[in-house]
């Protein structure tokens, strides 16, 4: 009997092209320009006012370690200048010190508890440590302070997205877009979160918004690639897929994302050459490491599909359909036990994969071991139907069906 082919994996949201926060995440010259609006007539020391700006500049220059010295020299000439706080917390966060960063935020908050700049950096902080629910606290608050502050709602929307909440996300979204309809990230962080709502007309609409707005957006050509693909465009996918690899060649996710599109059309060497490519530049590219096994298997390559294999369960333990193909790739070359323990293992990681249940069942019952094999194959039958799929529970009932005539 035939196994289920291994599947590839997409990853279409965890591994991105470049980071959509960037834009509009800290500006030490929104701070600047909020210290000349607001605290001119308390900040008295001008001093203190040089360093600051002294800072702003080495920060946007990118010498941290002069703007941290500056900022620190203008909080010791004037100890209330809140703003040299945020500034600070905003230096040390980028030199890889969160929690220096947090207490500098706190500090500010302390000394000015109306900022609303102070409680969205602190939440951006707050966010990279995925600390989310304390993240969405801060974002709330700087918006309930400044109702059109839409750096805030973008990121809100953002935590939201995180933790699987996308109503909300899209609701954030929206909010950001109406405010600043101009930032093309929000059109394809919209997408994303329509995508996984299985809204994939809207999805595709909200990507081609954003390459609108900003016809080199890497991130936007590549999203849609995937909705695209979704929905049984492979053509027009490998267009922009293409797209995102010419505006970001050194980004593994487009040729990952190009190489699977290739892979389902048949063109395997194609593919593969896309998943070598992704690896050179991400080495530890777990997923982009197991659909180059999975091409390989599909090629019969079973030394090749092995060693893939055991590589991606070195980088991610826990790649369960990395076991599974694993699985299929040792009892293809004759070790059924190898393989059994394989497929048990990618279980015990994911429960409820039904062709897992099925290729184990399948190799159990050639190893005589029918109990146990009709065990696996109803779990698979009670998962194939769950997920309506009539072939394969059709397929289960004949396989039961063989095995019990055989051993009566």
């Amino acid at each position: 009997m035939l196994k289920n082919k291994n599947l590839l994996v997409a990853a279409i949201i965890c591994l991105c092209l470049s980071n959509g926060n960037t834009a509009f995440g800290k500006d030490v010259g929104v701070i600047l320009a909020k210290i000349q609006n607001t605290q001119s007539a308390v900040i008295r020391n001008k001093n203190a006012v040089a360093n600051f700006e002294q800072g702003s500049n080495l920060y946007k220059q990118g010498d941290l370690k002069g703007a941290e010295a500056a900022f620190r020299k203008a909080i010791e000439l004037e100890p209330n200048f809140a703003q040299a706080y945020i500034a600070l917390g905003n230096t040390l966060d980028d030199r890889g010190k969160p929690q220096e960063a947090i207490a500098q935020y706190n500090k500010a908050i302390s000394l000015d508890p109306q900022d609303s700049r102070a409680y969205f950096n602190l939440g951006l902080t707050l966010a990279r440590l995925n600390q989310l629910e304390a993240a969405i606290a801060q974002y709330q608050k700087a918006i309930s302070l400044e109702p059109k502050y839409a750096e805030a709602y973008y990121n809100l929307g953002n935590a939201l997205y995180a933790q699987g909440k996308l109503t909300e996300a899209v609701s954030e979204y929206t909010a950001a877009i109406r405010l600043k309809p101009d930032y093309a990230p929000t059109y394809t962080r919209l997408g994303n979160a329509l995508y996984d709502r299985g809204e994939l007309a809207e999805a595709v609409t909200q990507y081609k918004k954003s390459i609108s707005f900003d016809p080199n957006y890497a991130d936007a050509y590549y999203y849609l690639g995937n909705a695209l693909y979704a929905q049984g465009k492979p053509a027009e996918a490998i267009a922009n897929y293409t797209e995102a690899i010419r505006l970001a060649p050194k980004n593994p996710a487009g040729y990952n994302a190009l190489g699977n599109t290739l892979y389902a059309q048949g063109k395997l060497e194609e593919a593969i050459a896309h998943y070598k490519k992704a690896i050179s530049f991400a080495p530890n590219y777990a997923d982009a490491h197991y659909n180059l096994a999975s091409a390989f298997y599909a090629q019969g390559k079973l030394t090749e599909a092995i060693a893939g294999y055991t590589e991606v369960i070195r980088l991610d333990p826990k790649h369960a359909q990395a076991y599974t193909g694993l699985g299929n790739a040792m009892d293809d070359r004759g070790k059924p036990q190898e393989a059994i323990a394989h497929y048990k293992k990618a279980i015990s990681l994911v429960p409820n994969d039904a062709f897992t249940y099925y290729n184990l069942g399948i190799t159990l019952g050639r190893e005589q071991q029918a109990k146990e094999a009709i065990v696996n194959l109803k779990k698979a039958r009670e998962l194939f139907q769950a997920e309506k799929n009539k072939e394969m529970v059709e397929q289960v009932d004949r396989l039961i069906q063989k095995i019990n005539t055989q051993t009566n």
